[in-house]
């Protein structure tokens, strides 16, 4: 029974849609507004480079948009900032000093995972998001391909 469990932790999930969802997070990292994006603003993030769709390729065609149960928090990390290298990129580039410290030093990530249960966004209660973790939030086991949803939430950039 172990084997068999193992690899079910190696097969592939997919999920519909992925999101990044900048400036959602107030600077103590609780969400500025609970109402999840609706197609139109899915579009504009897609545009933006904070989104993709199943059938969608990544800008190097190395990307998957799928994860796996036994994925570790790093690996999952390293996952998201490769689905969205050009928003870690500036993310990385604006966030100096202090405010990229408020960020870590919590001992959380610097993005959180978002859940989003009766048609509200709320912050998955989970510092260091693995693989269980994104089938746990990515929305019903029995939905629809088109209606599961893996949302991730990055704090304020420093606007002054």
């Amino acid at each position: 029974r172990q084997a068999s469990s193992s690899k079910q932790g190696h097969v592939p999930i997919k999920v519909g849609a992925i999101a990044i969802l900048v400036n959602y997070l107030d600077d103590k990292g609780e969400l500025l507004t609970t109402i999840p994006p609706v197609r139109t603003e899915m579009s504009k993030l897609k545009r933006r480079g904070c989104a993709h769709f199943d059938g969608d390729q990544s800008e190097d065609g190395s990307v998957d948009f799928s994860f796996c149960l036994d994925w570790t928090f790093e690996e999952v990390d390293a996952y998201i900032r490769r689905l969205f290298p050009k928003v870690f990129e500036y993310l990385d580039s604006v966030k100096v000093g202090d405010v990229k410290g408020k960020a870590t030093d919590n001992g959380a990530s610097e993005w959180v995972l978002i859940s989003k249960e009766n048609r509200r966004l709320s912050v998955a209660p989970e510092p260091f998001p693995t693989g269980k973790h994104l089938e746990r939030y990515k929305g019903r086991s029995n939905a629809p391909l088109q209606q599961t949803n893996i949302f991730i939430g990055e704090s304020l950039i420093n606007s002054s």
